[in-house]
C-alpha cells in the first residue's frame, strides 16, 4: 500500500471513530466510559506514548490521537521485530481529554479514552501500544509518571 493510501486510511481511522468511544470500548477498561469522566476538569497529561513490537514479524500501526480540539496526531508506523518508537506530541506538556485510536495492520480499530480510563486522582499516564508475542495489539498505560 502506498504512503498516501496509508495516510488516507489513518485519516479515515480518526474520522470514523470520532465520538464513538462509548460504542468501541478498549482493552484498558474504558468501555462505556464518558470522555473526561476521570473527575479532572483539565484531563490528563500523557507523559510518554510509544509503539513497541514484541512479535517475531514486523507490523504496521496506524495511530490517531484526538483531543477536545480535534485530531492532534495522525501517523502510520512500520515497527520491525523487537523495534519501537516514541511518539512526540503536545500531550506531553498539555493535559487534555485525549482519545487514542490504533489499528494493527488491517485489523480492527481499538480506542481508549485516556482520561475516562483512570480515576480522579490520576493526572498523568504513560502509554504503550504494544504488539505482544502472539501478534496482538494492546493499548496499555500506567500511572507511574516522573512528574
Amino acid at each position: 500500500m502506498s504512503t498516501r493510501r496509508r495516510f488516507l486510511a489513518a485519516a479515515g481511522l480518526a474520522t470514523a471513530t470520532a465520538g464513538c468511544m462509548n460504542a468501541l470500548g478498549s482493552d484498558t477498561g474504558a468501555a462505556g466510559a464518558a470522555p473526561g469522566s476521570s473527575g479532572d476538569p483539565d484531563g490528563v497529561l500523557i507523559e510518554t506514548l510509544s509503539v513497541r513490537n514484541n512479535h517475531d514479524q514486523g507490523h504496521r500501526v496506524q495511530l490517531a490521537v484526538e483531543s477536545a480540539e480535534g485530531v492532534v496526531h495522525l501517523n502510520t508506523y512500520q515497527v520491525e521485530h523487537a523495534g519501537g518508537t516514541v511518539v512526540e506530541g503536545d500531550w506531553t506538556n498539555t493535559a487534555g481529554e485525549y482519545v487514542v485510536h490504533a489499528r494493527l495492520d488491517d485489523g480492527e480499530i481499538q480506542s481508549t479514552d485516556v482520561s475516562g480510563s483512570v480515576d480522579g486522582s490520576t493526572s498523568c499516564v504513560r502509554m504503550v501500544l504494544r504488539i505482544d508475542q502472539q501478534g496482538t495489539l494492546r493499548i496499555l498505560f500506567g500511572t507511574n509518571c516522573e512528574r
